[in-house]
């Protein structure tokens, strides 16, 4: 390469355009240096994605949705792009056996899990917990409710999951409001690429990494296509999927020389899955009573024993639309199951939370869709979650390779709300701070 062209190259290659790499692209552009930025698909974003869908009246979050909590990272970044957000809105049911339980009982089961969980002094995994701690049969309420929270909520496999991990988790539940983009999340994945471009960074969409070539201060990294894109360092924010990928897989990146240590920490973090089915009405069939259906004046969220765990409305915005949440196991389990086949599971789910006959339910269906992330190639799974030998593996996946070589992402993030975006974009804006001091 001759001296004009070195003069061009990049000081960074980010691989990912998603919420870590974009965070991370924007602090090292801020700060002078020439950012080049690779997102395999044809969008940016990653696993936050608003769709406009035919048929909705209103977006779609298709894979992120919430501010969970008074995140630091997530606020001070929409403060800076001035994107509005608002508190989410409605009541809280539940309904088990089909009959309504009292909301207070999954504070209940943490308050009985702390007491138990509170004393450990060494981890295991949360299925060792339960057998130890909680094997009598006055527990077994509390064992059903908690497997079927920590395979919903966290998308987790109970035989892997950190149960020191669920014990923070459970500290903290619910003390904090909830938040969405009033826009959609998309509005800072905008804000973050225009920064990075007004800084004179570049984007590639489409743009698939196969192999990265390196030795200290240099990087190759050769895209599907064939192209060589050249830096001084790389920093790879991949989904953790991507990281476990099988040599087959599309999205699956080859190292020259290689890094078995960095790979297999990855495979020892947990890494659940999610599909979201959004279904929207003709009306909020659930604030009327006609029709012997059950009525839930004001829903936000739905908790059910079904294998959607989870159903919410769009409050305080009124559009009769319901989201559907089949996480961990269960989305495992039905990964390979058609679209058209999910929407179908979560109307036969709503027919029996609201007693309602299901020929009600499919005439009243304005709009349907499912997302699967299982199945998608470039994050092949939903989000991160905690075992046992995840610190240790984190410390291994974070340390820089001969100051050349970075990771980031929601996956190694130290911080306490791990899978979520605001864990995303502190550990891309962390790793980004602690790359620049190695120029």
């Amino acid at each position: 390469m001759d001296e004009s062209a070195s003069l061009d190259k990049p000081d960074v290659i980010i691989i990912g355009g998603g919420a870590s790499g974009l965070a991370a692209g924007k602090e090292m552009a801020k700060a002078g240096k020439k950012v080049c930025v690779l997102e395999a698909r044809n969008r940016l974003g990653g696993r936050i994605n608003t769709l406009i869908v035919p048929g909705f009246s209103t977006y779609i979050e298709a894979g992120a949705e919430f501010v969970h909590g008074d995140m630091f990272a997530t606020k001070s970044l929409l403060k800076e792009g001035g994107i509005e957000f608002n508190s989410i809105e409605g009541n809280y049911y539940r309904i088990r056996n089909g009959k309504f339980q009292n909301p207070k009982n999954l504070l209940t089961t943490f308050s009985t899990l702390l007491s138990k969980a509170g004393p450990l002094e060494r981890d295991m995994p949360f299925s060792k917990f339960l057998d130890q701690y909680l094997n009598e049969e006055k527990f077994k309420n509390v064992r059903e409710i908690a497997i079927a929270f920590v395979e919903g909520y966290d998308a987790a496999d109970i035989k892997k999951v950190s149960t020191f991990a669920l014990r923070e988790e459970w500290k903290i539940f619910g003390q904090s409001d909830q938040y969405r983009l009033k826009s959609g999340y998309i509005m800072l994945i905008d804000f973050l690429s225009k920064e990075i471009i007004k800084h004179n960074g570049e984007i590639f969409l489409s743009t698939v990494a196969k192999e990265i070539k390196w030795k200290k201060d240099n990087i190759e990294v050769i895209s599907d296509k064939g192209e060589i894109y050249s830096s001084r360092k790389v920093l790879i924010t991949v989904p953790l999927g991507v990281l476990q990928s099988k040599p087959e897989d599309e999205a699956h990146i080859r190292f020259f020389p290689g890094l078995p240590g960095k790979l297999e920490a990855a495979k020892s973090i947990g890494y659940g899955t999610a599909t979201k089915v959004f279904l929207e009405f003709k009306e909020a069939f659930w604030e009327s009573s006609e029709n012997q259906i059950r009525k839930m004046p004001e829903l936000g969220l739905l908790i059910s024993d079904t294998p959607f765990t989870a159903y919410w409305t769009q409050l305080p915005n009124k559009t009769p639309l319901l989201t559907g949440w089949l996480a961990g196991p269960q989305a495992e389990k039905n990964k390979n199951t058609s679209d058209e086949d999910i929407i179908n599971m979560a109307l036969d789910a709503l027919s029996y939370i609201f007693n309602a006959d299901r020929s009600f339910l499919t005439k009243n269906l304005h709009a349907g869709k499912a997302i699967n992330w299982r199945t998608d190639p470039f994050s092949l799974g939903a989000f991160s979650y905690s075992t046992v030998e995840s610190n240790e593996a984190k410390k291994i996946l974070t340390q820089p390779v001969e100051d050349t070589l970075f990771f980031a992402g929601e996956a190694i993030s130290e911080g306490t709300a791990m899978g979520t975006v605001e864990e995303a974009l502190a550990n891309g804006i962390k790793t980004a701070k602690e790359l620049l001091t190695h120029f």
